[in-house]
């Protein structure tokens, strides 16, 4: 039967299809040149789908060429119009597939509360064939707090690759969970539409790191099947830059789907912070059509030493056309030093099979690149791309603060087939310092404890001096091997990160068994926040103390002499261990001293007290009269151990 609708009824079908709740469309214009992607597309779709005469004095044009007049018949003179999916019959001919959306986190999204996680959502066709006009229907005002992205994403033809990709931020700023659903309306490839495609992804703060694995090239991993291979480079970081430990592949790299493979039997880091010093190197060759998502799992232990696990998704599909591959070089997270000049960053396009695809040309503006991103040309285009270096974005890296994020650059080709394409490729970055470790020993300044019974405990804390994270910090003097009256409960010592705090601390003990002194020095390598290996000396000076006592030797010990004599006394003051008395001062007032007895000074001091005659009191004894009593004198100092005690000198004398 004939269906005939006038360009009202068209408009009022179209309105219907697309009438759901967060879709925002124009007021509708068939002939408007800048109609939305989607509602062109879905028009497309009614108008194949119905035999209306109410197009037929009608044509558009798009960004996806150019739509020809139908007739009533329902078709261009001389049979259906090229591209259209109508038989003669006026039935669809095209496949009813569905689109494919695959986020790069496998499972919840895990970032730490003051860090930052780019997410990706790649939507593909689930058989490969085009689908159109693809749109993100609602709006990412209402995303949970701490997500953001652009405002809408349309794509006018999905298919295979990472010409279709939604870039998400997640950087939350309190502990937190939850979900959100991203709504999507798309043309299937028998030119149906459906307004009913949805992603969930579940999300949450943590209070600690999180590693994050990144595949490049970005997207759904394409490969001519039985002709081509790809090359994915899987980077693992952590999401604060701050280190993680003993992460391990628990995906069989031996028992990949087909068509994969790498040349790790295993694989792990032992530690991992910033940078591509975590990759892991695969290979996509597909020999048959199958099509799937390929799940990477791993474990690790965060910063706070807790055993955590993690996925990560890569998309793929064989093509029957080839794709241009976009690649990063330094690959994996490009780091460079804050205002140090820069980082050179060149981005490599080739075919996956190697042949010539052309009329490759940047969609992202190089005007507008990041903070710190800059390139020396506003545009770039190549005309023939295939393999070498023949295609290369250059790039500088040069931040003036510290910042991370995701450089993402979209671009446009046709491939080997004439078949129009689009590629996206995400590369992730931060800055930063070229810091250097402080090791800071508490209690500070000397180390004094009394020997031998005196326990001083102390410990030597690492940070660095700008509290940016460092990592792969290890102790290369021997703990087994400290002076007298040094330990350590630890017989080595290593931080597989450090930063601000006292999460990198190494305990000592001093107890001494005799008094000494002397310095502690202790030698440590590191690599700091920009990656460079560094290595710094902790020196910590000690002293063992005694509980000594100082002694007086008066000389002669006592006198019996004749009146209108004089006798000269020397009283020697050392301490009874040999070790330093210090502080020493007689308290007796010497200027009233006894009848007869006399000094040169009104006083007497000596600033340390130890063996030997250095500290030597002279007094004189001349009597003019009969006498006999005791001369005393006290005196007070500090002992070896910084102890006040107190002594006294008694001297017999008579005079006849």
């Amino acid at each position: 039967m004939l269906v005939v609708l006038t360009q009202r009824a068209l408009r009022d079908a179209v309105n219907s299809v697309t009438a759901t709740p967060g879709i925002t469309l124009k007021p509708f214009d068939h002939r408007s040149k800048d109609m939305q992607p989607s509602l062109r597309s879905l028009l497309l779709g009614v108008c194949s789908l119905l035999l209306v005469s109410g197009c037929g004095s009608s044509s558009y044009s798009s960004s996806r060429g150019t739509i020809g007049s139908i007739g009533a018949s329902g078709g261009s003179p001389g049979g259906t119009p090229s591209g259209s999916p109508i038989s003669a019959a006026g039935a669809p001919t095209g496949t009813n597939n569905s689109i494919v959306a695959t986020p790069s986190v496998s499972g919840t999204v895990s970032v730490a509360v003051g860090a930052k996680q780019t997410v990706s959502i790649t939507f593909t066709s689930s058989d490969g064939s085009a689908i159109s006009g693809f749109g993100i229907s609602g709006t990412f005002g209402t995303l949970p707090a701490g997500w953001s992205g652009s405002n809408s994403l349309t794509c006018a033809s999905v298919s295979t690759g990472s010409g279709c990709i939604l870039n998400l931020i997640y950087a939350p700023s309190a502990v937190g969970s939850g979900t959100f659903t991203v709504d999507y309306v798309f043309v299937d490839n028998a030119t149906v539409p459906s307004t009913s495609g949805s992603v969930t992804v579940a999300y949450a703060a943590t209070t600690h790191n999180n590693v994050v694995a990144a595949a490049s090239p970005t997207g759904e991993i394409n490969a001519v099947a039985g002709g081509g291979n790809q090359s994915v480079s899987l980077s693992f970081t952590t999401d604060d830059g701050k280190a993680a430990t003993n992460l391990t592949l628990t995906t069989d790299l031996a028992a990949l789907p087909s068509g994969w493979s790498s040349t790790a039997t295993s694989f792990s880091c032992a530690i991992l912070s910033q940078g591509n010093g975590c990759e892991l190197p695969l290979t996509y060759a597909p020999t048959a059509s199958a099509r799937g998502t390929l799940t990477i799992n791993y474990s690790y232990c965060d910063g706070s030493g807790v055993i955590r696990t993690g996925a990560v998704n890569i998309p793929y599909s064989p093509s029957a056309h080839n794709d241009i591959v976009a690649t990063a070089s330094p690959p994996g997270e490009v780091n460079a030093v804050q205002k140090s000049g820069g980082r050179a960053v060149a981005v490599t396009f080739t075919t996956d099979d190697g042949k010539p695809a052309t009329g490759l040309y940047l969609t992202s503006g190089l005007a507008v690149l990041p903070a710190g991103w800059r390139s020396a040309s506003k545009g770039f285009a190549c005309a023939s791309v295939s393999t070498g270096n023949g295609c290369q974005l250059h790039l500088t890296y040069a931040p003036a603060a510290l910042a991370s994020g995701t450089l993402i650059l979209d671009y446009a080709f046709t491939d080997g087939a004439g078949m129009a394409k689009t590629g996206s490729i995400n590369v992730g970055y931060a800055a930063t310092t070229n810091d250097n470790a402080v090791a800071t020993a508490s209690p500070t300044g000397q180390i004094n404890a009394v020997a031998p019974a005196g326990i001083q405990p102390l410990s030597v804390t690492f940070t660095t001096d700008d509290g940016r994270p460092g990592t792969a910090l290890q102790l290369t003097s021997s703990l087994t091997a400290l002076p007298a009256g040094w330990s350590s409960t630890a017989t080595s010592f290593s931080c597989s990160g450090f930063g601000s705090g006292n999460g990198c601390q190494l305990p000592l003990t001093y107890a001494p068994g005799a008094a000494d002194s002397g310095m502690l020095s202790m030698n440590y390598t590191y690599v700091n926040n920009a990656g460079g290996s560094k290595s710094g000396t902790v020196n910590i000076a000690y002293r063992a103390t005694t509980d000594d006592n100082v002694l007086n030797s008066p000389s002669p010990a006592s006198l019996a002499v004749s009146v209108n004599s004089t006798t000269t006394v020397a009283i020697t003051f050392t301490t009874d261990d040999g070790n330093l008395a210090s502080g020493f001062s007689v308290a007796s007032d010497l200027a009233l001293l006894p009848s007869g007895w006399s000094s040169a000074s009104g006083s007497f001091t000596c600033s340390t007290v130890s063996t030997g005659n250095t500290c030597l009191l002279t007094l004189t004894y001349a009597p003019t009269a009969v006498d006999s009593n005791t001369l005393s004198l006290t005196y007070g100092y500090n002992d070896n151990s910084g102890t006040a005690k107190t002594g006294t000198v008694s001297i017999l004398y008579s005079a006849t």
